[in-house]
């Protein structure tokens, strides 16, 4: 954890909303405190250009609320943190290129540099309901089990996990989207 993790994840949501990667109340965040075992997560139906501080919601690492509205997607981030140990911040966006590779099997992290530097690996998780314990348990066993730090959600989206920090995690949505990108422009040529 780098600052405060209230004003983090408020910055988290910005900047993923001034990236294109998430629609207006789509996509949400969350950092760990495993010594006092709660949950930071952003809220359920703010806008996400104007998450603030206050607008945060806290939950245990078994979800019962302790403040706030949290993310419909709590499950996933709850079993993220408890299936991957070192997993300290997570970040769930909905970046088309990323989404659309996901449909075509994938992404070769080998083809940028900064995907090399930011992804493990990307693990593909089959479609199910987002909000659902079906979702968070395949997405964290997926992540688990192959090592990787960052899945594609089939038909939804992407997440990623860091061990440092909030920004590292975003770091890798972006790097994702970016290689997403690169890859269909190649293709192209």
């Amino acid at each position: 954890m780098w600052g405060d993790p209230r004003e983090d994840l408020a910055a988290v949501m910005r900047l993923l909303y001034s990236r294109g990667l998430v629609q207006v109340r789509g996509g949400n965040a969350s950092i760990v405190d495993r010594g006092r075992g709660l949950v930071y997560i952003t809220p359920t139906g703010v806008p996400r250009h104007l998450v603030s501080p206050s607008d945060i919601a806290v939950i245990t690492l078994e979800g019962e609320v302790v403040e706030g509205r949290p993310s419909s997607e709590w499950r996933m981030h709850v079993a993220i943190y408890k299936e991957v140990g070192e997993a300290a911040a997570v970040v769930h966006a909905h970046p088309p290129h990323a989404i659309a590779a996901g449909e075509l099997g994938g992404l070769d992290t080998s083809l940028t540099t900064e995907a090399g530097y930011n992804i493990s690996c990307i693990t593909l998780v089959p479609p199910l309901p987002p909000g659902t314990w079906g979702l968070a348990e395949s997405v964290a066993r997926g992540m688990a089990r192959s090592g990787c730090n960052v899945a594609i959600m089939r038909r939804h989206g992407v997440v990623a996990y860091s061990a440092k920090t909030v920004y590292h995690a975003l770091d890798a949505v972006e790097a994702v989207e970016d290689l997403a990108k690169i890859h269909f422009l190649t293709r192209r040529l």
